[in-house]
């Protein structure tokens, strides 16, 4: 495969360039504005600040386990650390029905491919492999988070059950509070991150239809998830109930 310069003179590409070449330019637009919008998004989210529903949670998980400290009955505690063990677990196990049923799609395309030339399409095998490759690696990335989410709920469990009744607003229960949470909030960060990846993987699969889907698809949904995290009803509920559940405890928002 070959690509012309500018300067009129072809450049010969061998091996893996060789395959990367036979993508059209404007599916490589595509794909840097789509990675750019899946990587791209926890950057956004910083940008919002603690505006942003998933920023301010953190404050109330240090609260949760503040008040986790100071009572003797934890089974609220583990119920709820529990549920979102059983929900990470089941996202995980989605992921790799999905994972595999693309892998057989994958592996499969030598059958595929005289039925998708019989519906007219004109979609090069290489590019056809790249755009099924794409959501395949979405959900790779996105089951490797949620199976991280789970080790650290476990540390988060850990740490709860070895936490022992102290006084309430102690020093040192503050601080262990203090660190329990910030696990669990990176935890539940991370278990995010997998939601998330569902997401974007449905976007991914629209490359299958167009280059330019692929592109809306992922502005479109970068612009949803922002605006649920900075600019929907629920995202200014959620930051006046983090100023007054700040002030309950005797903190300044």
């Amino acid at each position: 495969m070959r690509r012309v310069l500018s300067s009129g003179q072809p450049v010969r590409y061998t091996g893996a360039m060789s395959a990367f070449a036979q993508i059209p330019l404007f599916d490589d637009f595509a794909l840097a504005i789509f990675v750019m919008a899946w990587l791209g998004y926890p950057v956004f989210i910083r940008l919002i600040g603690p505006g942003a529903i998933n920023a301010g949670l953190h404050d109330i998980r240090v609260l949760w386990m503040r008040c986790m400290a100071s009572r003797d009955n934890r089974i609220v505690d583990s119920s709820l650390i529990g549920h979102v063990i059983h929900s990470a677990s089941f996202f995980a196990s989605t992921s790799l029905i999905a994972i595999g049923a693309l892998i057989g799609v994958l592996t499969g395309l030598d059958r595929l491919m005289p039925a998708i030339e019989g519906l007219g399409a004109s979609t090069p095998r290489t590019l056809l492999e790249f755009r099924i490759l794409l959501p395949l690696a979405v959900l790779v990335q996105g089951l490797f988070q949620l199976t991280w989410a789970l080790r650290q709920l476990n540390y988060t469990v850990a740490l709860i059950g070895a936490t022992p009744p102290m006084p309430k607003d102690s020093e040192l229960a503050n601080e262990l509070a203090d660190v329990t949470g910030d696990v669990l909030s990176s935890a539940l960060t991370t278990f995010n991150g997998g939601i998330r990846s569902y997401y974007f993987a449905l976007v991914a699969l629209s490359w299958l239809v167009s280059p330019a889907a692929l592109i809306f698809g992922a502005l479109a949904l970068t612009a949803l998830l922002l605006h649920r995290q900075g600019g929907s009803s629920v995202s200014t509920q959620m930051r006046r109930a983090r100023a007054l559940m700040l002030r309950a405890h005797g903190r300044t928002p």
